[in-house]
């Protein structure tokens, strides 16, 4: 606990006060201290220097001020309450007449003699002090010590003084009609010192307020008859002291003042970093929803190098939740590619979600990201009896992130890994954003909805610019269900090689293809921008396929063998091997057991789907003319 001695002193028209300071050391301290007790003692400086005089030739000590406070310097959060100690007992006063302002008592040439003679006084001097009035334009500025003698020969009859009138005036931080708290103090300086001038005459008060005298309010006070002096000097030097100040809610309790927005580093980071978010805003997009990206909860499925990628640019964008899934460690070879990544994360063989996490945090400290180390069931992988358990796990905490997120995006490192997270998607309704790398080629792509409830069977292949229900998802074109591809391959076969400016390039698409889709009207329901359509887009700003931030294609392909860039589209499928209908009605009814049978049965998801019936079709060769191959390698 420390104990300080503080003055504070205001502007040119302000005053000095003095008071003191207990700040304590842990906020228990802070709680246990007893207000009444704390401003009887260390309040009682008042009192004395009433009984004393010390207060006639230092009026400043009448207006002590005592705090006690706690600083809680982790939060940035502060705990104070003040006190303004005066006497609780005083007699009772009446107002003789109302209230008024001193442009109305005074004239101009006295009002400006008073406003002077103010502002020469000492700052120490101006809590109290005697304004005396003579004649019609003659007025003085002296000493508190002044008036009291005055009051005390005028109680004994001397003429000469009776022909001036005595105003007692003091600095008043009240804001209301009402005289402030400074009064209480200047009225038992008077009992005390000339008790008999108090209760034979009116009392005229002057409440200064500021630099304008004009405004200043008079008061005339008049104190009911009362004998018994010895009681009131005993009430006075004995009795309870009050003068603790309402919080901010009006209850008698301390203030909490908050910093943190302004002295914690990591706020201080928050508000640098989106700035340019906010500079989008205000010179560009002036409709831009902030809030709606900076709240959004994002799902990272893999953190490689498309995985960290994804990432960053996110944070640009402000986003302030963020969870990465993924199972391996960090080796010497990702460090080049995966840019959260150190080498003594590879020395340690962190895993890639823990290292990420702890980078991601050293950017921006504030922000809530969580990394899980989980291994996804895949369809072809088998699940013998000894995974049983692990892997039912597995699916049930994959459904929990997924169900409590609003995107995820699939940057895994094989094909078959993004099944059970599309089929997810698909069942929940939830943003999905899909990126693939092959050596010089990218695919981004977000997954169209569903509704088992209300969508055709087939979707309408005629329509140019297809809506989000009649979209497909990564699995849509594939004429067989996703296997083990790992199986039989050599090590620079199960590793994607990629030019090393690829994944830049994939991540950032795959970001601002979210950010289009959050900042059009129809979410991930738009209808799919197409190439032949840019134009259009351009001239009709009314045109549905036009969101704040442009059109939301379906899917981007790219290559940076001739530097092109297309948009296509893909069909849904009502035979997708990933979100058909009757998969995910399958998927509703038996949950883990249907991921099982994915896993573990050849042909399962054909079946269920009816892709075997249709590739039995005689017309399957002008069927398959019909549907796009992917041939991108995976991201790894």
């Amino acid at each position: 606990m420390s104990f300080r001695n503080l003055e504070t002193t205001s502007h040119k028209a302000g005053v000095a006060c003095y008071g003191y300071m207990i700040n304590t050391n842990t906020y228990e301290a802070f709680r246990q201290i007893n207000p009444e007790k704390f401003i009887d003692t260390m309040g009682r400086c008042v009192v004395d220097s009433i009984k004393d005089g010390t207060a006639l030739q230092e009026p400043w000590r009448l207006s002590v001020f005592l705090t006690f406070a706690y600083s809680d310097l982790k939060k940035y959060k502060f705990y104070y309450w003040v006190a303004h100690p005066a006497p609780f007992s005083l007699p009772e006063t009446l107002s003789v007449t109302p209230t008024k302002f001193a442009a109305s008592e005074f004239t101009s040439s006295q009002i400006e003699k008073l406003l002077t003679s103010f502002f020469q006084l000492d700052a120490r001097a101006r809590n109290f002090f005697t304004v005396f009035v003579s004649g019609k334009d003659d007025l003085n500025v002296d000493d508190l010590s002044k008036g009291v003698e005055y009051a005390k020969l005028s109680n004994k009859g001397d003429s000469q003084q009776e022909k001036n009138e005595v105003y007692f005036a003091f600095y008043d931080p009240c804001v209301s009609a009402e005289p402030g708290w400074p009064l209480r103090n200047l009225l038992c300086l008077l009992l005390w010192h000339c008790p008999m001038y108090c209760f034979t005459h009116d009392i005229k008060v002057l409440s200064l307020r500021s630099d304008k005298v004009q405004t200043a309010i008079i008061f005339t006070l008049r104190f009911k008859k009362d004998k018994d002096m010895e009681a009131i000097k005993k009430a006075i030097s004995e009795g309870h002291l009050v003068g603790w100040e309402s919080n901010v809610n009006g209850k008698m309790g301390p203030n909490i003042v908050n910093l943190s927005n302004i002295m914690d580093p990591a706020k201080l980071s928050d508000r640098a970093v989106s700035l340019n978010l906010k500079l989008m805003k205000w010179r560009l997009v002036p409709d831009l929803d902030l809030e709606k990206i900076s709240g959004l909860r994002c799902l990272l499925l893999g953190a490689g190098t498309l995985g960290c990628s994804v990432a960053r640019v996110l944070l640009g964008w402000g986003i302030n939740n963020m969870t990465l899934v993924d199972n391996s460690t960090v080796s010497h070879s990702n460090t080049v590619r995966q840019s959260l990544y150190t080498h003594e994360d590879a020395v340690q063989r962190r895993h890639k979600v823990h290292a990420a996490k702890d980078a991601l945090l050293r950017i921006r400290p504030s922000m809530n990201v969580e990394g899980v180390v989980l291994h996804i069931p895949m369809p072809g992988h088998v699940v013998g009896q000894s995974m049983m358990e692990t892997t039912r796990e597995a699916v049930s905490k994959l459904q929990e992130l997924v169900t409590s997120h609003d995107v995820v995006f699939l940057l895994l490192d094989s094909r078959e890994a993004r099944w059970l997270p599309t089929l997810l998607c698909a069942a929940t309704n939830k943003i999905a954003i899909n990126a693939a790398l092959g050596f010089d080629s990218y695919t981004v792509q977000r997954h169209g909805t569903r509704d088992t409830l209300s969508d055709p069977a087939s979707p309408n292949l005629t329509v140019q610019n297809p809506a989000g229900h009649d979209l497909g998802c990564y699995f849509c074109n594939d004429v067989t269900q996703p296997g083990n591809s790992q199986t039989d391959r050599t090590l620079d076969q199960q590793c994607t090689v990629s030019r090393p400016g690829l994944s830049q390039i994939a991540a950032g698409l795959a970001v601002e293809l979210l950010m289009a889709v959050t900042q059009h009207f129809q979410g991930i329901s738009a209808r799919a921008l197409m190439n032949n359509d840019r134009d259009d887009c351009r001239e009709n700003v009314d045109n549905s396929l036009v969101g704040l931030l442009g059109g939301v294609p379906h899917t981007i392909r790219g290559s940076l063998w001739s530097h092109d860039m297309k948009l296509t589209i893909t069909h849904r499928s009502p035979f997708c091997t990933a979100c058909s209908t009757p998969l995910i009605k399958e998927y509703r009814q038996r949950d883990f057991a249907f991921v099982l049978d994915a896993c573990n049965m050849p042909n399962y998801l054909e079946k269920l789907s009816g892709l075997e019936e249709v590739l039995k079709r005689s017309d399957l060769d002008e069927l398959c003319y019909t549907m796009e191959t992917s041939s991108e390698d995976e991201e790894s």
